[in-house]
């Protein structure tokens, strides 16, 4: 009789062993990006299936909303983390946390030239308020957005504004765009990291900016610009630097920009314009008209802001000094952030919520004793540059085996092309003819040091980015 061998026992199946499909199934499943990220970041492997497919990044963006960090509240930048947590003030790493320590470097400036924080006004919109005074050169003064890598600069009779452009699927290169405003009028001008160098628009090749609108908002590669006193909205499409202008959406023409009204994106990039008319909240988004390829404004949603007051903090809006403030602070991946400022048992107190256009949900950030402060800039996880594998790029693994390390990589690429951009403005500029020489010069003076300066413009943005990484990976790690 013939003896009959047991089976072998099957060969188990370990994780390592999956293939790229069946990991990014799995990584779909993650709650929210950081996850992903301390994911991606445990091996080789896993870091590959998530580097390797654009599909699947656009995937994860369509099922989980770029996660809210934290909030940045003026105009010392205090870091509120935007998660359920202890309040900062009993975090051992959040106590006192100024974001760019400005009341300690503001108090032991000295009198010094150089770039120093303006102390009436340190933070604006999230922009730093810069001031230079120089023993041999003009005064000049600058804003630096950290959160969005833009800049101002104020000259003579020339305003520079600078709008950093990272490529959102690494295949394309990052740029700088400059809009010149001069004497009424305004140019466009794009630095590209691929090829170093700048293009300029003529002189005579594009209308007036309705009196130099500022701080525009960057998306899907235009700029925007709200211009609600002249009822229209200035576009520049970074792509063809090419301006426009759109009608404001109805019912805006007498609103209060920017205290009531916000220009943002909804969930799946439509442009979304929201106002706060009459106690409601009235959101309105850019859409192609029927079959024609004309765009229009639809209205999308209303939110009776009444309810979510009283829900929120247990007062009402009704009445003439009712004591509550609604404010809309930003609109981002189609989530409204509100600031509440209200008083309750003899004490003000400042609130700051979500609501998802989508679901309309309702989410609290946090609430707490009146600070002072007078806005907030929400600070949105954008995806981590080293889970971006180019076209040229090999399947050469990137340096770096943690979250801190990508977070470094991508926020100093970007600032690179910022910093080689104002490097070369003035020759670009030069090389246009002697009618820039003023301009110029004063440009050099701005960005360049001398021997009175105890630091350049420069060296500033440098710092605050530097900074703006520790907060941002102090985060990380408390959420981990």
């Amino acid at each position: 009789m013939a003896s009959h061998l047991p089976p072998s026992p099957p060969t188990p199946t370990t994780i390592a062993r999956l293939g790229d499909d069946l990991l990014r199934e799995i990584f779909l499943r993650l709650p929210a990006l950081p996850s992903l990220v301390r994911a991606a970041f445990a091996c080789r492997d896993f870091r590959r299936a998530v580097r390797s497919s654009p599909s699947f990044r656009r995937s994860f963006h369509a099922l989980h909303a770029p996660p809210l960090l934290a909030l940045f509240l003026e105009p010392n930048f205090e870091v509120a983390p935007a998660f359920p947590c202890p309040w900062r003030r009993r975090d051992p790493d959040l106590v006192a946390a100024d974001f760019f320590d400005i009341r300690r470097s503001h108090h032991g400036e000295s009198n010094s030239a150089g770039w120093k924080i303006r102390s009436q006004l340190p933070c604006w919109d999230g922009y730093f308020v810069l001031h230079k005074a120089s023993v041999r050169r003009a005064e000049g003064s600058a804003a630096y957005n950290p959160l969005t890598q833009a800049l101002d600069l104020y000259l003579c009779d020339t305003d520079l504004q600078f709008y950093t452009l990272s490529s959102e699927d690494g295949q394309a290169p990052s740029r700088v765009v400059c809009v010149i405003h001069e004497r009424g009028r305004s140019r466009a001008a794009v630095f590209s990291s691929d090829t170093m160098e700048w293009q300029i628009t003529p002189k005579n090749n594009t209308p007036p900016l309705l009196d130099g609108p500022r701080n525009g908002r960057v998306m899907r590669g235009i700029i925007w610009w709200p211009n609600c006193s002249v009822e229209q909205i200035v576009v520049l499409d970074a792509a063809t630097l090419q301006f426009s202008l759109i009608d404001l959406p109805p019912f805006t023409v007498e609103c209060d920009y920017p205290t009531y009204t916000r220009i943002g994106e909804t969930k799946d990039g439509k442009l979304c314009f929201v106002d706060i008319k009459d106690g409601t909240l009235v959101s309105h988004f850019l859409t192609a008209d029927g079959d024609s390829v004309v765009e229009r404004w639809m209205l999308y949603k209303e939110f009776p802001l009444h309810p979510i007051v009283m829900n929120a903090t247990g007062c009402s809006m009704e009445g003439e000094y009712c004591g509550v403030k609604v404010k809309v602070v930003a609109v981002i991946h189609g989530f409204i952030y509100l600031s509440i400022f209200y008083c309750k048992d003899t004490l003000s107190r400042q609130l700051y919520l979500s609501l998802c256009l989508e679901t309309s949900e309702v989410s609290e950030l946090f609430n707490d004793a009146y600070c002072y402060n007078v806005d907030a800039q929400p600070y949105v996880m954008a995806w981590p540059p080293s889970l971006l594998q180019s076209k040229e790029e090999s399947e050469t693994e990137p340096n770096g085996d943690s979250v801190g390390d990508d977070g470094h990589v991508g926020t100093e690429k970007a600032s690179s092309v910022l910093v080689a951009a104002l490097q070369s403005l003035d020759q670009a500029l030069m090389d246009e003819g002697d009618s820039n020489r003023e301009t110029v010069e004063e440009l050099d003076a701005f960005v360049r040091p001398n021997e009175d300066d105890d630091g350049s413009l420069l060296s500033k943005i440098r710092s605050f980015d530097a900074r703006l990484i520790a907060v941002r990976d102090r985060i990380l790690k408390i959420r981990a």
